[in-house]
């Protein structure tokens, strides 16, 4: 089932177009990876989507709902969770905290902390024990590593009911441990969530991409599966340098 259809989407940024009519479409329960050479796009396409960035011009529809001029918060409420490059998490409260913040639905820190019942707790127990994180559910988040701490930030992706989460470069930096376990979250998040992501590692993007898209200088330049993508000759001339 269709989930989110891209259209002749386009930016500028003072003359210089960002995003040059880009369309695209994402399948629900689909891992798509966007590639590409730095300045190509990808992560303004993230921007394009989340609501981060209003486009100049083109199509956004998720689930058949034109969100293209939608603010960046409704889009959240909507189910498009956004994760950076830098991580954005709460270091003076525990990970279990930081996931109670993140399932609040009511303003204020101090609604955010208060006890969760015991269906919520579970919950959470659930969401932490699928990133790995279930036996750190007490330590401060500011002592994680840093691939766990790109691990609570998609906890909290989760906990939001996010069902569309763009994940910008999220295993940079990462250990290769810490990069064969991402690679398992994003496998386990394909049941219920879609993702796109933005990534440079071919090694991760070959274990995790369902399909790739290529883009250079705003446009796409490619798309199919990893097979198709490594043997298409303008590939290989834009983006591996052959």
């Amino acid at each position: 089932m269709e989930q989110l259809q891209v259209t002749d989407l386009q930016v500028e940024f003072g003359g210089l177009r960002a995003v040059d009519g880009l369309s695209f479409s994402v399948q629900e329960g689909e891992i798509l990876c966007l590639l590409g050479p730095n300045g190509a796009g990808k992560s303004t396409t993230l921007d394009l989507i989340c609501g981060k960035t209003q486009p100049t011009d083109g199509s956004i529809q998720l689930n058949g709902v034109e969100i293209s001029q939608m603010l960046e918060f409704r889009r959240a409420r909507l189910g498009i969770g956004r994760k950076f490059q830098v991580p954005s998490v709460y270091k003076n409260l525990t990970v279990d905290e930081n996931l109670s913040v993140a399932r609040s639905r009511r303003p204020g820190m101090w609604n955010a902390l208060t006890r969760l019942s015991l269906t919520d707790a579970r919950e959470a127990a659930s969401i932490l024990d699928r990133v790995n994180l279930g036996a750190k559910r007490h330590e401060m988040a500011g002592n994680l590593s840093h691939g766990e701490t790109q691990w609570l930030e998609i906890a909290m992706l989760i906990a939001q009911d996010s069902k569309l989460i763009l994940m910008d470069e999220p295993t940079a930096g990462m250990t290769i441990q810490e990069t064969e376990r991402t690679a398992e979250i994003f496998r386990s998040l394909s049941d219920n969530h879609t993702l796109i992501v933005v990534e440079h590692d071919m090694s991760f993007v070959r274990t995790v991409a369902d399909r790739i898209i290529v883009m250079n200088r705003g446009a796409m330049l490619a798309e199919g599966t990893i097979e198709e993508i490594e043997a298409n000759e303008d590939v290989k001339t834009a983006y591996l340098g052959h």
